[in-house]
């Protein structure tokens, strides 16, 4: 019983250090962004629409707004990354399952994040 009980948090540990504190992680919206190319450095997830990344910080405390180089959609709902905040502008578009490892329209000039 004390090996189930121990399996238990620890998944619980590990499902919070994949989706970050942020909230209820959510399948089907699921993107991570990258401070530099190559899904490299420092990181930061999201699960829900994101009108202004101002605010907003990778692991290391780098503000994610203009900041991201490259991006991977996680999850199963296609996300768009704008060069301008509440989702007007030039635009970088994940499928879902892909990535770019250099983002094309909005390499570190990106503001915020829309999902669908």
């Amino acid at each position: 019983m004390r090996i189930k009980a121990a399996l238990a948090v620890g998944l619980a540990g590990a499902a919070l250090a994949t989706f970050g504190a942020a909230g209820t992680a959510n399948a089907n919206n699921l993107v991570k962004l990258y401070y530099n190319s190559n899904y490299q450095g420092n990181w930061v997830t999201f699960d829900t629409n994101i009108p202004n990344f101002a605010g907003y910080y990778f692991i290391d405390g780098q503000p994610v707004k203009n900041n991201a180089a490259s991006a991977f959609n996680y999850g199963t709902t296609t996300a768009t990354i704008y060069f301008n905040s509440n989702y007007a502008g030039a635009s970088d578009r994940l499928s879902p399952g892909t990535g770019q490892s250099r983002l094309a329209h909005t390499y570190n000039e990106n503001a915020s994040l829309r999902f669908g």
